[in-house]
C-alpha cells in the first residue's frame, strides 16, 4: 500500500495480444512493454515481430484455431486483440467472427474476462452517419469486412457480462507518424475522419 499522499504504482499485467505483427499490433506491444507489462504475443508468423525485450514472449499460433494458443492463455489477465485481414465485396472474410470466437472460447476456459479489441468506426448503422460513408463506400469497399466485424461485435454484446468484460475500440482511418488532428463525431455516428495508429488507445481502457 503506497503512504499518506503518495499514489500507488500502476498494475503490470501479464498480457496476450493477437495480431501483434500488424502496424497497429507492434505499436500496441510497445506500448505494453513500455509500461512494463509482460506480453505474450501469438502470431503465425514469429519472425516478423523483431522486437527484443525480457518482458515479450512469443507464441506461434493461429488466432481461429484455440488448441493452438491455449496454453498461452493459462495465468493471464487480459487479452488485447488488433487482428485485421484483408478482404473485399467480392473476397468477404470471416476472419474476424471465427477468430473472436476461439479466442473468447479460450479466455472463458482460463478463467480470463478482460478483453479489448479493435475494429471499425463504421461497423454499425445509424442515421447520423455520413451519407458518403453509409451509401458510397460501405456498399462498394467496405462490407467485405465491416459485415463480418459487426458479426463479431453482436457476438460480444450478447456474451455473459460476468464471463467477458469487453472494451471495442473503433479508430477512423489509421496513419503512421504523429497526430496532427482531432476528428469529434457525435454519440452514435460515424465520421469520416483519420488518426495516428499511436493513438489507438486501447491500454487505457484495460482500467
Amino acid at each position: 500500500m503506497a503512504a499518506s499522499g503518495e499514489s500507488a504504482s500502476p498494475k503490470k499485467l501479464k498480457l496476450v495480444v493477437f495480431g501483434a505483427t500488424g502496424r497497429t499490433g507492434k505499436e500496441l506491444v510497445k506500448q505494453a512493454l513500455e509500461k512494463g507489462h509482460h506480453v505474450t504475443a501469438v502470431v503465425r508468423s514469429p519472425e516478423k515481430l523483431n522486437t527484443q525485450h525480457d518482458n515479450l514472449s512469443l507464441v506461434k499460433g493461429d488466432a481461429c484455431d484455440l488448441e493452438s494458443f491455449a496454453a498461452a492463455l493459462d495465468g493471464k489477465d487480459a487479452v488485447l486483440s488488433s487482428l485485421g485481414v484483408y478482404a473485399n465485396i467480392f473476397n468477404p472474410t470471416t476472419f474476424y467472427s471465427e477468430s473472436m470466437h476461439a479466442i473468447t472460447e479460450g479466455m472463458t476456459r482460463h478463467k480470463i474476462t478482460r478483453l479489448v479489441t479493435v475494429t471499425s468506426w463504421c461497423t454499425q448503422p445509424g442515421p447520423n452517419n455520413d451519407w458518403f460513408l453509409e451509401w458510397i463506400l460501405k456498399p462498394l469497399l467496405l462490407n467485405g469486412v465491416i459485415k463480418d466485424m459487426a458479426t463479431m461485435e453482436k457476438t460480444l454484446e450478447s456474451s455473459d457480462p460476468q464471463l467477458l468484460n469487453y472494451t471495442i475500440v473503433r479508430p477512423c482511418r489509421l496513419l503512421e507518424g504523429e497526430q496532427t488532428e482531432t476528428t469529434r463525431s457525435k454519440k452514435g455516428s460515424a465520421t469520416l475522419g483519420q488518426q495516428t495508429r499511436l493513438h489507438v488507445q486501447m491500454l487505457p481502457n484495460l482500467c
